[in-house]
């Protein structure tokens, strides 16, 4: 169904990209919320993304890609927006970390539920840099593949190994340092 309607729109189907537009709009706000950390920023990104969704769709050459589409516009224009603003993020979503702790039920997921261990997490990756919290976000929260971030964030699938190596490397140090173990 969704891939009929990526295929109307991109023929010019003006419901259709509406349709498209309308279903994608609160996750791009999301996503670019996530990234600025300020809602009115947010709503600002969002309107700018869906603009470019209408004035670029006919880039897009495969319709099943157009998720990863979004999100690699979402994300690059999220990054400009703060770039723009010199507005670096100095949190992650608490509620984010708190659905990350209470969606999986793996004995040591299950340790995130309690208050200060989340509080923790939170400590932790607002202490990585921002690169790595990107990489942390879209593969544990977003649950996005090596092959997905790779092509969302346009780098190769070598570079996406290496920074989330490095990147949960450093979460688990900043974690072990914050439990003073």
């Amino acid at each position: 169904m969704e891939k009929e309607i990526i295929k109307n729109a991109l023929k010019g189907d003006k419901d259709a990209l509406a349709a498209l537009i309308t279903k994608y709009q609160d996750w791009i706000s999301r996503w670019a919320f996530k990234i600025v950390k300020n809602s009115e920023d947010a709503a600002d990104i969002t309107q700018e993304v869906c603009l470019k969704i209408v004035t670029s769709l006919s880039t897009l050459q495969d319709e099943s890609k157009f998720l990863p589409w979004v999100y690699r516009i979402t994300y690059h224009i999220s990054l400009n927006w703060l770039r723009i603003f010199k507005k670096i993020p100095t949190s992650t979503d608490p509620e984010m970390i708190s659905e990350m702790a209470t969606r999986h039920n793996s004995p040591e997921d299950r340790l995130l539920e309690k208050e200060e261990d989340i509080t923790r997490l939170d400590e932790a990756l607002q202490q990585l840099p921002y690169a790595y919290r990107v990489m942390i976000t879209m593969y544990y929260f977003d649950e996005r593949s090596y092959e997905e971030i790779s092509r969302i964030l346009k780098i190769p699938i070598g570079t996406v190994k290496t920074q989330l190596f490095r990147a949960k490397k450093m979460l688990s140090e900043k974690l072990t340092s914050l439990m003073g173990v």
